[in-house]
């Protein structure tokens, strides 16, 4: 591609890196925590219900209909309460409700959590955003041929930058992100490589999907909240789909540098063994990885 093709590219990254991201991880961010004091908020209530019913007893989700479901939130929040992640408010309501909460822990206020869930950026968050974009539009003007593909592979790159704000800020990967780098994804496949591509990414994503369940059932008892989180598996569904026949050396090069960052936070004392990480940093480099071997094999 021409230099002033590929100069415009980046300006048009630095632009959306400084607005649009943000903006967006502010607007995602809302929407989530919504979505989740909603269902907090109902569940609990049918929690409620259920200890009227049964005092002795304790919803299982393993049960069918509304105990089941209620069973799946008791177990969800007691995870969220071994780890340290419920509000002073929630593991307040909780104890009123009759949960046991011996051994579980608060982490700040509802308050603190309402912080979390938004962004307001500083000069320097925006100038990050704007470069990290600018070049990642840079780098797809020059491998990718045709303006509509590498269109459709810049708006996989956008929601990806969203991602990785959403995921340090509040540690969740926003549905709406997923869907936008599935969508965006499938249709950069189709230009670029054709439907063999969109083949090979749909048939990673369902293997990617089935091999993150069996984990998940497997490592149940060790990984009580899931050895995989429900936003990981949607995202690298996505990115499945997004870089089709480079998928394996994206997941390849998301996990080498995941599991780097872990033995350097292990070896530093940052982190300890089973501890938790934002994964979408690493989940961008799936993207740039995989789009890339994907359009060289094209």
């Amino acid at each position: 591609m021409s230099a002033p093709y590929v100069i415009a590219a980046s300006m048009i990254g630095c632009a959306f890196g400084w607005l649009l991201v943000p903006w967006a991880s502010d607007v995602l961010l809302h929407r989530v925590r919504d979505r989740a004091d909603a269902w907090w908020a109902e569940s609990l209530e049918a929690y409620r219900a259920f200890k009227r019913d049964h005092p002795e007893d304790e919803p299982s989700s393993s049960a069918s209909g509304t105990e089941g479901a209620v069973g799946i939130w008791r177990d969800e929040a007691f995870v969220a309460g071994l780890a340290g992640s419920l509000t002073e408010e929630r593991l307040q309501a909780l104890a009123a409700a009759g949960f046991k909460v011996g051994g579980l822990e608060a982490a700040g206020t509802a308050d603190e959590r309402r912080r979390r869930y938004s962004f307001e950026p500083r000069p320097r968050s925006r100038m990050l955003c704007a470069a990290a974009l600018g070049t990642a539009f840079a780098v797809v003007a020059t491998i990718v041929p045709g303006v509509p593909a590498a269109a459709m592979l810049g708006i996989c790159a956008s929601a990806m930058a969203v991602s990785v704000v959403c995921d340090l800020r509040a540690r969740v990967i926003p549905l709406e992100a997923c869907g936008l780098v599935a969508v965006a994804g499938t249709a950069f496949q189709l230009l670029a490589c054709g439907p063999a591509g969109a083949a090979a990414g749909l048939g990673t994503a369902l293997f990617v999907a089935a091999g993150s369940a069996l984990a998940n059932r497997l490592l149940g008892a060790r990984c009580p909240g899931g050895a995989v989180g429900r936003g990981d598996v949607r995202c690298m569904g996505a990115l499945s789909l997004a870089t089709g026949a480079g998928a394996l050396c994206g997941f390849a090069a998301c996990y080498t540098l995941a599991g780097l960052a872990a033995l350097a936070g292990c070896a530093v004392g940052k982190l300890k063994l089973g501890d938790g990480m934002p994964m979408a940093p690493f989940l961008s480099a799936w993207l740039a990885c995989g789009a890339a071997v994907g359009a060289a094999w094209a």
